[in-house]
């Protein structure tokens, strides 16, 4: 799927493993994908793979690098702007067409209305199954406190300003002796 307002090419992990990779061949990052449904999903790292857009003799071969994401999809991958702008890509949502400039004249990668409709109708469905699988939770319920973590040797008191001894930090009691008075 092209999709040029995303700012991230994604692999999903099926596709990830049917082309016989690994979860060691990924890259850890820290990051997290958030979608314009503002949910947020962490990916499980990184790949760079090569990638061939066109038909010979209009080809273009580039290096992508992609969040890999564990997530039920009718796509394989999307290429993002990272991918699209590397290539110098001009979409057409309409004509539902990539152009792309290579040695040997304009390079194209065209799309299928009739794939496009499956892979949509495949898109609705798992989002319907995943809303209707998961039980609703009442926020009221949860447990929102977070636990505080206790000192693990004795503290002592120091002021923050000499002249405010009302202003004071806990600090813990291995200080030398001259920095705790």
């Amino acid at each position: 799927m092209i999709d040029t307002g995303s700012s991230a090419d994604v692999l999903y992990l099926d596709a990830f493993l049917k082309l016989g990779l690994t979860k060691e061949s990924l890259k850890p990052i820290c990051s997290v994908l958030t979608g314009f449904t503002s949910d947020s999903v962490s990916p499980l790292g990184t790949v760079t793979l090569p990638l061939t857009l066109g038909a010979p003799p209009r080809t273009k071969m580039v290096m992508s690098t992609f969040l890999v994401v564990d997530l039920p999809t009718a796509y394989n991958a999307i290429l993002g702007r990272p991918t699209l702008n590397k290539i110098r890509a001009v979409v057409s949502t309409y004509h539902q067409t990539v152009k792309f400039p290579t040695h040997a004249r304009t390079g194209e990668v065209w799309g299928s209305p009739q794939e496009s409709r499956r892979c949509y109708l495949t898109a609705v469905s798992l989002y319907k199954r995943a809303k209707t699988n998961q039980p609703l939770e009442d926020p009221r319920e949860k447990n929102w406190s977070t636990p505080h973590p206790e000192p693990t040797v004795p503290t002592c008191n120091v002021p923050l300003m000499e002249d405010r001894p009302d202003w004071m930090v806990q600090v813990g009691s291995e200080l030398p002796e001259q920095e705790r008075e």
